[in-house]
């Protein structure tokens, strides 16, 4: 049996190349962001004949009653969706809904119908988000803790002021930036800044920043996390797996990462950091310690908002719309003074 449906992108009529499919996101046209961009299925039967098919699978296989596993691949620069052994994708009709990070898809249920040993071609017109970030950075009046973060980095080999003004990566990733050097700067206080323990940024992705710290973040975040305010709570839970990417990235730069601990701290509140710190063995103060950023929006399913993937398999889940956050952070008076940019409509 060879039930499958082949999914094909095209942008402004143009057929869009797929480079890529893993368990983190899709690459396309060759992209050159450093992360894939993220990408969600939501999948189910579009007739009780097919969802009593599907319950039968479930039913042999052991699985939960909301629980469906796909298995998505790449074919001829296509999306591929197809079961996970020959037998547990049966004939019927369907519907579907994408979403890949950054790009417009239709909102819309896509239906069709797979028939028996066959395939099902679909073809889907994507739109790339028109939004950009315009810099607001030739400003005499431009923090000096910031020019300095600014001055000292570098993403994608690129110096980190041509890399903002580079077209080349996606307003999101420049737009959540941003976003935290301007949290880093006013937390927690704009006196004493966290920014100022930030040696350099070396990795922007959508969501998050990876940057070079000194043992001294540590330390304050663990006075922050027992101060009296508790302005910063450290976290007691295991931390989540997409974490442990940040060791991935410091391999170029350790040759001990199996050897470093992560630590996490949260600021209260809404729109709030989330620091994840990586320290070295011995948490030694002559070594570099590193450090993941993020910015919690105050609920624990944030990233999926309000996007329910009920079935299918989840590549890589949504993740916070920086383009978005942007007026929300403008909105703390602490915040909004070190904002050097605007999002506009491209």
């Amino acid at each position: 049996m060879r039930e499958r449906v082949v999914i094909r992108f095209t942008r402004n009529g143009s057929p869009l190349r797929l480079d890529s499919v893993s368990s983190e996101g899709v690459v396309l046209d060759s992209e050159t962001d450093a992360w894939p961009r993220g990408l969600a299925l939501e999948f189910d039967a579009d007739s009780p004949i097919t969802r009593l098919r599907m319950d039968q699978v479930r039913q042999i296989k052991g699985w939960g009653s909301k629980e469906y596993k796909l298995n998505l691949s790449l074919r001829d620069e296509a999306l591929v969706v197809a079961g996970v052994d020959p037998a547990t994708l049966p004939p019927g009709r369907y519907w579907f809904r994408l979403r890949i990070g950054d790009l417009i898809l239709p909102k819309e249920r896509v239906g069709f119908e797979l028939k028996e040993n066959q395939e099902t071609q679909v073809e889907i017109e994507v739109r790339t988000d028109p939004r950009q970030v315009e810099l607001l950075l030739d400003s005499p009046n431009v923090d000096q803790q910031i020019q300095r973060v600014l001055a000292q980095s570098q993403i994608d080999g690129l110096a980190l002021t041509n890399w903002l003004t580079d077209p080349r990566p996606r307003p999101s990733r420049k737009a959540c930036l941003l976003n935290m050097l301007a949290k880093l700067r006013a937390a927690p206080d704009p006196g004493e800044p966290l920014l100022a323990r930030v040696h350099q940024v070396f990795f922007a992705d959508v969501d998050r920043c990876y940057g070079v710290v000194d043992g001294e973040l540590f330390d304050r975040l663990n006075a922050l996390s027992r101060g009296a305010d508790k302005s910063f709570s450290a976290d007691s839970l295991p931390l989540a797996s997409v974490h442990r990417k940040l060791l991935r990235r410091i391999k170029s730069f350790e040759n001990d990462t199996d050897k470093f601990r992560l630590h996490g701290f949260r600021q209260q509140g809404k729109n709030s950091l989330q620091v994840i710190v990586a320290v070295p063995p011995g948490g030694a103060s002559s070594r570099r310690f590193y450090a993941e950023f993020d910015i919690d929006l105050g609920n624990p399913v944030q990233d999926l908002e309000g996007f329910f993937i009920h079935l299918g398999e989840l590549l890589a889940p949504g993740k916070t719309d920086h383009l978005k956050l942007r007026d929300k952070l403008a909105k703390d008076q602490k915040v909004r003074e070190f904002l050097y940019h605007r999002v506009i409509d491209g």
